[in-house]
């Protein structure tokens, strides 16, 4: 097994109009292989297999041993699944970046202390093996931070930041710590043979998509308080350098998506400006256009990335809340732009797996509003899609906000209802919702939907007549 974790990163300071006393070498993503190096990590150094045509700067990275160390021997370490052994090994710690978004990317490889043994087996405690994992990263003061390997990003880009700065240029206490920001990690796990997923794992791609045998998997783990956008690969066969290709591409669709979270999270902050004619602001306008229109693509690089975009869709809930820049100093194409991508992300929802110890919950996010509960898969993935639906959908606004309002009702009701009661459930809001944002929704099955999911209300006493006049309210919107 082949597990990558990937620290993601937004370098702001090419955004900014003073001085930040950046170095100019190595000057991603044309860094020069065996000349340039990261300071206190490592050299920069050719990929071993080459890059890819497609993605510039690929085929280089900068190698950071010496940032990020394992605490103990990883080698000699072993963990036991079940009661099977298990011994992993660091493959490589890479340091790629475009000048602006950057990622550190952790290999691991995992080999089963019983050669030859092919069977399915649990993959989420060995994730959280991992996750837990120390590591010690290198520090400003000289001195080195331990910290788990899945909560390693704001250390790393602390690392980064310090080594990245001429500091007889600007002193350190000038220097902010928001300049080179850490975003969510992603972890991708990679097999041959099959896995345990996680309930409430997504299926992404099937082989046939690809026209290899690949199989594309997602779910958003909670580890603690770090939440991961983890994907799964089956590769059953399919060339090395397809699955490859998905793998880089995953990683820097994460990263992008991720970093432009960040650059947007400063601007509405304050901490970007934008003042007309100056470079700086031409500069992130620049990149705000080219980012959302790539992140946006239906299909990038051979890729259907809209599949891929979906999947591991988070909503932005109230990260742009006290918003005090306006838009309207940059030009109006790149403003709606902006305006257009917060609107849809704040509207979906999405699921996410909490593992805590020995149990695990789930959470479905739906724009501002959480609930977690015991959620099968189909329960919660009908939830989740009806939300999304309608959010989707160019419907009345009170039509729309009625159906959403519902979902979140349902999803209260669901968690209270007994497995098979919560899934009719949750499948008749699944037509309601289909169905009512039609241009000609059909009669009779909105009234089939609607008494389901009022006889299904009877069985909590506190829901029955709040999702009652719910239904009636969607009814209404809808009657001729």
């Amino acid at each position: 097994m082949f597990v990558i974790v990937q620290y993601p990163f937004a370098d702001l300071r090419g955004f900014l109009a003073q001085p930040t006393g950046r170095v100019a070498r190595p000057a991603w993503p044309v860094a020069q292989i065996g000349s340039d190096f990261i300071r206190s990590s490592g050299k920069v150094r050719p990929r071993h297999r080459g890059g890819v045509a497609d993605w510039a700067g690929e085929e280089l990275y900068g190698d950071v041993s010496s940032a990020l160390k394992f605490s103990d021997r990883l080698q000699q370490t072993v963990s036991l699944v079940g009661e099977t052994a298990y011994r992993p090994t660091c493959t490589f710690r890479r340091f790629h970046s475009d000048g602006t978004i950057a990622r550190v990317e952790v290999g691991l490889a995992m080999k089963c202390g019983e050669p030859g043994r092919q069977e399915s087996f649990p993959v989420l405690p060995v994730l959280k093996y991992f996750a837990e994992l120390k590591l010690s990263v290198g520090r400003s003061s000289g001195s080195r931070k331990s910290v788990d390997l899945v909560n390693a990003g704001s250390a790393l880009a602390e690392h980064f930041l310090y080594a990245s700065t001429n500091h007889k240029e600007i002193p350190d206490s000038e220097v902010m710590r928001w300049w080179f920001t850490a975003a969510r990690p992603s972890i991708i796990v990679e097999r041959e043979m099959p896995m345990e997923f996680p309930r409430h794992t997504r299926q992404v791609i099937q082989p046939d998509e690809l026209q290899s045998p690949i199989n594309v998997f997602h779910a958003w783990i909670d580890f603690g308080r770090q939440r991961c956008s983890t994907w799964f690969i089956i590769n059953q066969g399919a060339p090395k350098e397809t699955a490859r290709r998905l793998r880089i591409h995953l990683c820097r669709l994460h990263a992008e998506r991720e970093g432009l979270k960040s650059i947007l999270s400063a601007l509405y902050a304050g901490r970007l400006s934008v003042e007309r004619g100056s470079a700086s602001s031409d500069a992130l306008q620049q990149y705000l256009r080219d980012t959302l229109h790539l992140v946006q693509r239906p299909n990038r690089l051979g890729q259907k990335q809209h599949e891929l975009l979906d999947a591991a869709r988070d909503a932005f809930g109230s990260t742009f809340e006290g918003e005090n820049v306006s838009l309207s100093s940059m030009r109006k194409q790149v403003a709606d732009r902006i305006q257009n991508y917060i609107d849809r992300n704040r509207q979906i929802a999405t699921v996410i797996n909490n593992i805590g110890g020995d149990f695990m919950q789930t959470t479905i996010q739906m724009g501002n509003v959480n609930v977690t509960g015991d959620f099968n898969v189909v329960t919660a993935q009908n939830i989740q899609n009806s939300f999304n639906k309608v959010a989707g959908a160019e419907v009345n606004p009170k039509l729309k906000e009625e159906l959403q309002s519902l979902a979140v009702q349902v999803a209260n009701l669901a968690k209270q209802l007994p497995p098979d009661k919560a899934e009719e459930a949750s499948d008749a809001l699944a037509t309601l919702s289909k169905e009512a944002v039609k241009k000609e929704p059909r009669k009779e099955w909105l009234d089939v939907s609607a008494k389901g999911l009022m006889e299904a209300a009877k069985a909590v006493a506190e829901l029955a007549a709040p999702i009652t006049i719910a239904v009636k309210a969607v009814l209404a919107i809808l009657a001729p």
